[in-house]
């Protein structure tokens, strides 16, 4: 041992040992082994993803005529009873002349407003028409993002009317300037009465209800006064089946009851997530991107398979859902609005807090169980707890402003707060710990 070499050995052995006991301190003093996520705030929807058959009550119109079909309604759009649904014309030259005298007029009668461009102070006061152009336009878009598409030229005829109101008032532009194209469309119209032959007859609307111009077989399919009793095989049949050869020589249809309802197979899961709901929204994204309120009117269910036929009733009609018949379906039960929570940084925690009792005596208090969870708070973590209704895909929807009887029930601080750092992951945790 009393080498030098070994003596050497030995000690640098010793420092090496010292240094990474040092170093694995300093380490441990540092390394919190914390994780955390902030607390946004978010809507979040409760949802069931299944497939449906749509029914309606509905009446093909016979193609008795002879000659070309002018459409004088939209699809999707509510008719009465013995309304015109489309105008008969010899040929198709005629029916686009109709179709050009009807555009004229329109245009006629817009351009009108800006021969008194000063009757009203809505159309003299730039910056009044200047708000209308942007709520023009923000129910422009509106319409296109909705898929709503038959609207969308009226809501532009009326935009480049109220653009051309702006120029005239703010001077930029005189009525004289569209004077000439006026005459052009009188003139344009007069030639178009004088060439083309008018209308030989009309196609009438046979009852009150929704026009649909589309024809897809599945019309008979299902009799309305039955549709609350349809079975989980039934509508699986209906989903399934192929549709019987549609009359295509028909002009369309008639939906006559204003409701219309949507048929659909859910698990037995999925049916205690409805559990005493009757008002849900349902999105069909391959139809609409609307969202179409409904309620639910009938849960039959399969005893064997635990699963239901449910049935949805709709009032809402539009052109793209008019001609939806087998869809897939999003069905929002409820939506939930707060702070995001992982359901794993939950916690439950005694919580002691200092009381004054009927003494008038400072006691200390404690609370067992009680569920929050753990955010940063400088240099330490507490404890906050949590009030929350729902939890959805694995985040507890947590409320940050609390109702009279929650504030009685808290027994911390507060209660977490928008952009708080939650703790999810991290060991040995306790309120006040330091990082």
């Amino acid at each position: 041992m009393n080498n030098p070499l070994i003596r050497r050995i030995g000690a640098t052995a010793v420092a090496v040992l010292l240094l990474v006991y040092v170093g694995y301190q300093v380490y441990r003093s540092q390394y919190t082994g914390l994780k955390t996520e902030t607390a946004i705030y978010s809507t979040v929807s409760e949802t069931i993803d299944t497939t449906g058959f749509i029914i309606r009550d509905e009446e093909v119109i016979d193609s008795g005529y002879s000659g070309v079909l002018n459409y004088t309604v939209d699809d999707g759009e509510k008719v009465a009873e013995n309304g015109i649904l489309a105008e008969i014309y010899p040929t198709e030259e005629d029916a686009a002349a109709q179709n050009r005298i009807a555009r004229i007029d329109d245009e006629l009668n817009r351009l009108s407003a800006l021969e008194t461009p000063d009757d009203s102070a809505a159309t003299s006061n730039p910056k009044m028409i200047g708000s209308q152009i942007s709520k023009k336009i923000t129910a422009i878009l509106t319409e296109l993002k909705s898929g709503s598409l038959s609207t969308v030229t009226d809501e532009r005829n009326d935009l480049m009317l109220l653009l051309s109101q702006r120029q005239i008032v703010t001077g930029k532009e005189t009525t004289g300037d569209y004077s000439a194209h006026v005459d052009e469309l009188h003139e344009e119209r007069i030639a178009l009465t004088q060439s083309a032959s008018s209308s030989t007859g009309t196609v009438k609307s046979p009852a009150a209800g929704y026009f649909i111009r589309s024809v897809d077989g599945y019309e008979d399919a299902v009799s309305i006064d039955e549709v609350t009793e349809l079975t989980v095989d039934d509508v699986r049949a209906l989903e399934d089946g192929e549709a019987e050869n549609s009359d295509d020589e028909s002009i369309g249809k008639i939906a006559k009851d204003f409701n219309w309802y949507i048929a659909c197979v859910l698990t037995e899961n999925d049916l205690v997530r409805l559990d005493r709901t009757t008002r849900v929204t349902v999105e069909m994204p391959f139809a609409t991107l609307e969202k179409i309120p409904a309620e639910v009117v009938e849960i039959n269910r399969d005893a064997e398979t635990g699963k239901a036929a449910v049935i949805l009733k709709c009032t809402y009609m539009n052109s793209d859902i008019a001609s939806a018949r087998k869809e897939t379906l999003r069905i929002n039960i409820s939506s939930y609005s707060g702070v995001l929570v992982q359901e794993s940084a939950i916690h439950f925690a005694d919580v002691v807090v200092q009381e004054t009792d009927e003494n008038g005596n400072e006691v200390d208090v404690t609370y067992e169980n009680i569920r929050g969870v753990y955010v940063k708070s400088g240099s330490r973590i507490r404890f906050v707890q949590i009030f929350s209704d729902a939890t959805i895909n694995g985040y507890a929807i947590c409320k940050t402003s609390l109702s009279t009887q929650e504030r009685e029930q808290l027994v911390t601080r507060d209660t977490i707060q928008l952009y708080d750092e939650v703790v999810v992951e991290g060991t040995d945790l306790y309120d006040g710990k330091m990082l």
